[in-house]
């Protein structure tokens, strides 16, 4: 089962990396999804991570999952986890939020989007899995792609 998810992420960079390459200008030119890392704040059992989202890829998104990892302050793997973003409209900026259990929110020393959820099989075709993504943080945690 774990191979088998393993692979699906294989799947969903190598096609992001293929529409890259077939189009380098693509992603410089302001097109794509935009996930920004706004605030991580301590909450009641762990931290809340607040992401503001953006979707400039031409056409909306009516699911939009992203397969995170989660890195120590040491540069150790903590854990991987799946945030669901929802709905991206076409040319709108969202807010969504995610409860990291356990921890702090100090503990955590960078996110790295492993890449899009989702896009094995018959959704490889989705704007979603082919799309330009740029990070950015405002916080002190890295987050990376």
């Amino acid at each position: 089962m774990r191979f088998a998810r393993q692979l699906e992420v294989f799947a969903a960079v190598s096609l992001t990396v293929a529409a890259l390459l077939a189009n380098p200008a693509h992603a410089a030119d302001g097109k794509g999804v935009t996930l920004e890392l706004n605030k991580a704040a301590a909450a009641s059992n762990g931290c809340l991570l607040t992401f503001v989202a953006s979707n400039a890829t031409g056409a909306a998104l009516p699911s939009a999952g992203f397969e995170f990892v989660l890195f120590d302050k040491d540069g150790l793997v903590d854990r991987m986890t799946v945030f669901d973003f929802g709905a991206l409209p076409e040319g709108k900026t969202v807010v969504r939020q995610f409860q990291i259990p356990g921890g702090t929110c100090e503990s955590i020393g960078s996110i790295l989007v492993n890449g899009a959820s989702g896009c094995g099989g018959a959704t490889a075709a989705s704007p979603l899995c082919a799309a330009p993504l740029s990070t950015a943080s405002r916080t002190p945690i890295s987050f990376n792609k």
